[in-house]
């Protein structure tokens, strides 16, 4: 196991570069600043309760990813003291909470099943190339889980979860090998096409 902090020290090694510090412990104002502002937004917005249609035959991450297009949109009208704004680019994080040009990693994912003993990986980051570009110190991560139940062919809007990951929290690292058409095409081993 390592902390969020470790894995960002060892991920920056691992892709050739000098490590700095890519998380930040939060400051209890900005915590409750934070916290104040999406609750009002879900409120004003009346998100809790709305029902988003989702498309026919949907998979369980295409619901996910319908939920997020269907929230993201009424949080960011009724937030007052910060932007939510997309985070241009592939990977983590996929936006950025913004005041005083002060950018916040956030994170989105959505749940129709929130179980604490659930040990299922949520998938978070692999690069820092994205942190390094887009963030400056200090860099604070902001995980928002979106809960819903589904109902006919609709997603009822329930609650949000909000993790304010620190440096110390603990997280589950995957060392992963992956190979591409273009990489097998240009190695040195056997291969045979067998038609």
């Amino acid at each position: 196991m390592f902390t969020f902090a470790e894995y960002y020290e060892e991920l920056q090694r691992r892709e050739g570069h000098t490590p700095v510090p890519l998380i930040a412990a939060w400051p209890k104002n900005l915590i409750t600043e934070i916290e104040l502002d999406l609750r009002a937004a879900m409120g004003g917005q009346r998100i809790g309760g709305s029902i988003c249609n989702l498309r026919a035959r949907s998979s369980n991450q295409s619901i996910g990813n319908q939920v997020e297009e269907f929230v993201m949109p009424q949080l960011t009208k009724g937030l007052k003291e910060f932007q939510l704004e997309k985070c241009v680019g592939a990977g983590y994080p996929d936006r950025m909470l913004v005041r005083h040009g002060h950018r916040i990693a956030l994170e989105i994912k959505a749940t129709s099943d929130w179980n604490p003993s659930d040990s299922n990986r949520r998938v978070l980051t692999s690069s820092s190339e994205k942190l390094r570009r887009h963030f400056h110190p200090p860099i604070h991560h902001l995980l928002c889980t979106v809960f819903y139940s589904l109902k006919d062919d609709c997603a009822v809007i329930g609650a949000l979860r909000l993790d304010f990951l620190e440096p110390d929290s603990i997280v589950n690292v995957r060392l992963e090998v992956s190979v591409s058409h273009k990489l097998l095409a240009a190695a040195k081993h056997h291969s045979a096409l067998i038609a």
